[in-house]
């Protein structure tokens, strides 16, 4: 775990956060309140070298048209703590990437990366629900599930920088097979994906349709009902396990299957079932997070303003801004 003060650029300088999905990047300026703005999203076109060059070209556009103190960057994916390259992002088809070196090279600014989920972690703590507490557990249930936890005031990122991969409990004995090359992991059965999964399993419908058309569906429909109330009682059930171990006071769900008010409700009636209050068992209380998918934009750039890279001085001690040279902008 590394300490982390409050940012260092206090001198009205914006950073820039990119939060890169398997589908989706989503990027803005982020000042040292944690207020945001130029907020934009677009659609990942490719994976490897392509996606690659779409977060160069997302970067770019914003250093071409603002000054910014440095650039932070969430991956889906483990990253080192000590050589911050990406040791793995499947979705995006990156192994063993030196991002920030790249980005650095390429932009002629400092950079920072940090893991989505720990990113979204830290975004909460230091600014959304989690603010106040000196313990935040965040998981984000999505098209697959992402956690981040903040202990004792401090991101955990573990000794290889894999400490927040919670979706890849193993809660199913030889379930379903992982992207990650294990059977049963938390995600496939908890998570936007696992939805979908279970109601084709039910044959619930045959044209195409999403965990969301599935869960506007399970006000009326009964095996839509089911299927909602068995993948948030997966929910409830691995939440109840970070319960115990962290001894947190709430957990927080993002994302927007965890925020959805409808879901939520279900997932609190399966931990009421699961896992009564007692006097030897934390009790569980789930709040919705409050940021958003601004949350990991925001956690990127907080983390690049606080100089969270250790082998780089991410923020000049003379608060000069990151630029673009004419050398560097695309023609």
């Amino acid at each position: 775990m590394q300490q982390l003060s409050v940012p260092v650029a206090t001198m009205g300088e914006r950073v820039l956060g990119i939060d890169v999905g398997g589908t989706k990047i989503a990027s803005g300026l982020v000042d040292p309140a944690g207020r945001t703005e130029q907020l934009h999203r677009v659609r990942v076109e490719g994976r490897g070298e392509q996606a690659l060059a779409q977060v160069v070209a997302v970067a770019r556009g914003y250093l071409e048209r603002h000054p910014v103190a440095a650039v932070g960057v969430a991956v889906p994916g483990g990253v080192d703590p000590v050589s911050r390259t990406v040791v793995a992002a499947p979705n995006l088809g990156w192994t063993g990437l030196d991002l920030a070196g790249l980005l650095r090279a390429e932009l002629g600014c400092a950079v920072t990366v940090e893991n989505d989920g720990n990113a979204a972690a830290w975004a909460e703590h230091r600014f959304g629900a989690g603010a106040g507490s000196a313990t935040t557990v965040l998981v984000t249930v999505g098209t697959g599930l992402g956690c981040g936890l903040v202990l004792g005031g401090r991101l955990h990122t573990g000794d290889r920088g894999l400490g927040g991969e919670l979706g890849h409990l193993l809660l199913v004995p030889d379930g379903r097979a992982c992207v990650c090359g294990s059977r049963g992991c938390w995600e496939q059965y908890a998570s936007g994906s696992a939805l979908a999964a279970e109601a084709r399993d039910r044959g619930w419908s045959a044209a195409p349709f999403t965990a969301e058309d599935v869960l506007d569906a399970a006000a009326a429909d009964p095996v839509a009902a089911e299927v909602v109330d068995r993948v948030a009682s997966r929910l409830a059930h691995g939440l109840t396990v970070l319960g115990a171990c962290f001894d947190a006071g709430r957990i927080l769900l993002g994302g927007g299957l965890g925020t959805d008010p409808r879901f939520l409700g279900r997932v609190r009636a399966g931990l009421e079932r699961i896992a009564p209050p007692s006097a030897v068992r934390t009790p569980v209380v789930v709040e919705a997070a409050a940021l958003g998918v601004a949350a990991g934009v925001i956690g990127a750039a907080d983390l690049a303003a606080a100089g969270f890279d250790r082998n780089v001085d991410t923020v000049r001690a003379d608060g000069v801004p990151c630029h673009i040279s004419s050398s560097r902008k695309q023609s």
